[in-house]
C-alpha cells in the first residue's frame, strides 16, 4: 500500500520522507498512521474515477463502431477466425504426421536391434 501516496492530485502525492507517516519519523508503534488520510483517499478515488471514465468512453466507442460498422466488423472477424482455425487444423495434421513417422522409426530401430541381437546369439 506504499504506492497509494504516488497517485491522485499533486497535493495528495507525498512520500514517507516528508513526514507523512508515523513509524519511521514518528514514535514507535505508529507505523499504521497515515496523516492527511483524507487527501490520500481522495487521490485513490480520483485515480479510480479516471479509470472508470476511460472504460465508459471505450464502451461508448465500441457501441458506436458496432452501430456504424458492425456488419463489416463481424465479416472481418469471421475471416480472421476462419484463417486461424484453418492454420490450427493444418498444424494439428502436421503434428499427427510427424508423430506417426516417429512411431514408425521406433519400430525400425527395434527391428535393427533384433537383427544384431540375433548376430550375437549365433557367435560361439
Amino acid at each position: 500500500m506504499q504506492d497509494r501516496h504516488k497517485e491522485g492530485p499533486p497535493e495528495s502525492r507525498r512520500d514517507d520522507r516528508q513526514g507523512g507517516r508515523g513509524g519511521k519519523d514518528g514514535p514507535p508503534g505508529t507505523d499504521f498512521l497515515d496523516l492527511e488520510i483524507s487527501q490520500v483517499l481522495y487521490g485513490e478515488a480520483a485515480g479510480v474515477a479516471r479509470d472508470a471514465f476511460r472504460e465508459l468512453v471505450k464502451d461508448a466507442v465500441k457501441a458506436r463502431l458496432k452501430e456504424r460498422f458492425g456488419a463489416r466488423i463481424e465479416a472481418l472477424a469471421k475471416i480472421a477466425a476462419d484463417e486461424l482455425v484453418d492454420d490450427v487444423e493444418t498444424n494439428l495434421a502436421i503434428e499427427a504426421l510427424i508423430s506417426a513417422r516417429k512411431e514408425a522409426r521406433r519400430g525400425r530401430e527395434e527391428a535393427i536391434r533384433r537383427v544384431f541381437a540375433q548376430d550375437d546369439k549365433e557367435k560361439p
